[in-house]
């Protein structure tokens, strides 16, 4: 496998004291064979590629984040796959399911060598927490009531720290008419509850496969690109963007701000079929 240790940082100023710095990947989409293409594209070598370019971009992470459809086929080879992939990572790596995962294949084939699956962490004065919003089989999301009672009591139990709340599928309306058929469906009630906790400050989730930062009912919402194929915005119908792999860097703040920058890798990958109309 890829050595993925990164190259010596390049100089910049110390992180200040207290700070965390995620790195935010999704929607790897892990085919069940090496060297096999989705919509024309080796979502795995795409995959490495912008891990590299991610690594190489900055200071190294204190945490990796990963938010669903971590692979497009859920067996046990694309996720062992996957676990050798994030092995030279130089922290450990948060993982949460999306529409096409399997949350049982992933504990039994993903989780280990640095690589987790759990709903709460509470590190440096901040409390990450990784919500389930699949519905198995099917491509939409929903938290429902068992995960939104978890949200509360994970919430309640540490009412010192700043949160950020992770999950796959995309709680505000992407504007493109296709996509957002697949939103979270109980969206308002996560925001009833988010109203009672203003000390969450963000939602991060993947699923649009597209860049999103935006404010919606006092909580700033992002997204972050796909690390193979992209989704070209403001759609009514199914199209890919002729956009480069990307990923996010989210810098937690000790005073609750958070700073973000996106990065994407140097070309769109290889053998990207833009005559596809769905996947």
């Amino acid at each position: 496998m890829t050595d993925l240790s990164p190259p010596a940082a390049p100089a910049s100023a110390p992180k200040p004291p207290g700070n965390l710095r995620l790195l935010h990947l999704t929607d790897l989409h892990f085919l069940a064979g090496a060297g096999e293409r989705m919509l024309g594209v080796d979502t795995e070598q795409s995959f490495v590629d912008t891990l590299r370019a991610a690594l190489a971009s900055g200071p190294p992470p204190d945490l990796v984040l990963l938010t669903g459809d971590l692979v497009q086929d859920p067996v046990p080879s694309a996720y062992r796959r996957l676990r050798e992939r994030l092995r030279g990572l130089p922290c450990p790596a948060y993982c949460l399911p999306g529409n096409h995962d399997d949350p049982r294949l992933i504990e039994q084939h993903l989780v280990g060598a640095g690589v987790l699956f759990q709903s709460n962490l509470v590190v440096g004065g901040w409390q990450i927490i990784c919500l389930d919003s699949t519905i198995p089989r099917l491509p939409f999301g929903r938290l429902g009531g068992e995960q939104l009672r978890l949200l509360e009591d994970l919430l309640g139990r540490h009412p010192e720290c700043h949160a950020l709340i992770a999950l796959h599928h995309h709680a505000v309306p992407s504007g493109s008419a296709w996509m957002d058929t697949m939103v979270l469906e109980d969206a308002d009630r996560l925001f009833g509850l988010l109203a009672a906790h203003p000390r969450v400050r963000a939602v991060v989730c993947g699923h649009v496969h597209q860049a999103i930062d935006r404010t919606h009912q006092g909580v700033r919402m992002i997204a972050t690109p796909s690390t193979c194929f992209q989704f070209k915005p403001l759609q009514a119908d199914f199209a890919l963007d002729a956009l480069p792999p990307g990923y996010r860097w989210i810098e937690l703040g000790a005073d609750g701000g958070i700073a973000t920058t996106m990065g994407r890798g140097r070309e769109i990958p290889e053998g990207l079929d833009f005559s596809s109309r769905g996947y």
